[in-house]
């Protein structure tokens, strides 16, 4: 089930074990689903035959699920290609970036630095990455994958997110100063 906690039940979300690869396979539906229910300005395409991007930084965790949806599936009527960026510097435009876990925190924060106001939804693998400023990050809570949405990060990013998304999202913002 999709749905997603809402008050203190989002706030407390206890680490739980999940199969690994169970998990990717969940994450990598909901990436393909992230770009059916974003809007992104249309200058970012570079025509009506260019590619909806999918791209993951640093090691891959979804052991060929990304490589399958793209093989089979579309985004906004567009072909879906899958993206490997070895590190930041070796970043190439994409409209969709996923950071996993075992990428440094200091290396998650200098990408949603140089991202944060690109029309990229920063989708992150790590408690409290929609927090920091990124705008999608993934828990697991009682054996269910689940995600939060940053607004002020969706704003920044000029991207806009269907009511629908929203609805199954734990919606967060940015800390106050």
């Amino acid at each position: 089930m999709l749905v997603a906690p809402t008050g203190a039940a989002a706030q407390t979300a206890a680490p739980v074990s999940v199969n690994p690869q169970h998990e990717y396979n969940v994450k990598a539906a909901f990436l393909y689903s992230f770009g059916r229910y974003v809007d992104w300005p249309p200058t970012v395409f570079g025509g009506r035959e260019a590619p909806f991007v999918i791209g993951v930084l640093g090691e891959d965790p979804f052991g060929g699920a990304l490589d399958r949806i793209a093989e089979s599936k579309q985004i906004q009527r567009r072909p879906i290609v899958v993206h490997r960026m070895s590190s930041l510097e070796a970043y190439r435009p994409c409209h969709i970036l996923f950071v996993p876990k075992t990428t440094s925190k200091e290396i998650q924060a200098a990408a949603i630095q140089k991202l944060g106001k690109s029309p990229v939804l920063l989708v992150g693998d790590e408690a409290g990455f929609a927090r920091w400023g990124g705008t999608v990050s993934f828990f697991v809570e009682e054996d269910t994958v689940r995600f939060e949405i940053n607004v002020d990060s969706v704003r920044r990013q000029r991207l806009t997110v269907d009511a629908k998304l929203l609805k199954l999202a734990v919606i967060v913002q940015d800390p106050e100063d």
